[in-house]
């Protein structure tokens, strides 16, 4: 060990091959156990406080969780609350179209792409018989006009009735006809 202590504080070399090498040995020992150490106090945590972390971020998790499964209760629920207030909103306009008295004016409503006799005949029973009418009438009200028909009338679609409707009202005759013969069926 005299040979090694001296042999890191001499100039000289005075020491063989081994001794070098367990020398450098040594310092890499010594560098490591420094460098660990440093690292330990630094950092401030250990990998045993790892677990506590975990347990709580699992906690949070579960926790998140919990709610986010409340939260989606609640939207069902509001959701099926939305969709009876809407067909409950629905029928009383068949009810209270039904009521409606006939107007001396009918315009004809043919003249929307998707309407033909037998729907005009439907929109006039369900109180729709202008093109003012239809224009304001929601899509879903004429949805439910057609699904109280029957099965025959599912494959037309009444999204672009009301906005053909508004070119009639507003005299936009070439602007009907150009959508029309850009929009075969009537569909958007």
């Amino acid at each position: 060990m005299q040979i090694l202590v001296s042999g890191l504080f001499s100039t000289s070399e005075s020491y063989g091959k081994s001794d070098a090498m367990l020398e450098i040995i040594l310092m890499l020992l010594v560098a490591f156990i420094l460098g660990y150490l440093l690292r330990y106090f630094l950092s401030g945590k250990t990998k045993t406080e790892s677990p506590d972390n975990c347990d709580d971020l699992a906690h949070k998790n579960d926790l998140l969780l919990n709610q986010l499964d409340v939260k989606k209760t609640e939207l069902n629920k509001l959701q099926a609350e939305l969709n009876a207030c809407l067909k409950n909103k629905d029928e009383l306009q068949l009810a209270f179209a039904s009521q409606k008295k006939e107007p001396a004016k009918k315009d004809d409503l043919k003249i929307v792409e998707g309407i033909g006799p037998k729907i005009e005949e439907l929109l006039y029973e369900a109180g729709i018989y202008t093109w003012v009418d239809l224009s304001n009438a929601k899509v879903s009200f004429i949805q439910s006009v057609l699904d109280e028909a029957g099965p025959n009338y599912k494959v037309h679609d009444p999204e672009s009735w009301p906005f053909q409707a508004k070119l009639a009202v507003d005299n936009k005759w070439d602007e009907l006809k150009k959508w029309q013969d850009e929009h075969k069926g009537g569909k958007f």
